[in-house]
């Protein structure tokens, strides 16, 4: 089974752990990781701009991720939020088999 990696960020903490619980009952994803306090940089309608954020890691398969990008722009109160999508190469096999087994 292919595997990749999720990297999504959202406006808040509290939103952050909304959309890892639905992914998580909704069994898109393994895990998650919650990065608070990032400083994002970029430009939006024109301007340079920048903004406290919070990462989200996920592991899932590759065959979740269409489903995962619609969840997060449904919750998401981004007007565009980032959910991009990183194939998973080689990795310690046994995190990569529960990654595998626990979407089973």
């Amino acid at each position: 089974m292919k595997l990749s990696i999720g990297y999504i960020t959202a406006p808040t903490k509290s939103e952050a752990r909304q959309i890892v619980a639905s992914l998580l009952e909704e069994e898109l994803i393994a895990c998650a990781n919650i990065f608070d306090g990032v400083e994002s940089h970029f430009v939006w309608d024109g301007e340079l701009t920048h903004a406290a954020e919070v990462v989200i890691i996920v592991k899932t398969r590759q065959k979740n991720e269409d489903k995962i990008s619609r969840l997060v722009r449904h919750m998401s109160s981004y007007e565009c939020p980032c959910v991009v999508f990183i194939p998973m190469g080689n990795g310690n096999p046994e995190f990569l088999e529960w990654v595998e087994t626990t979407l089973s």
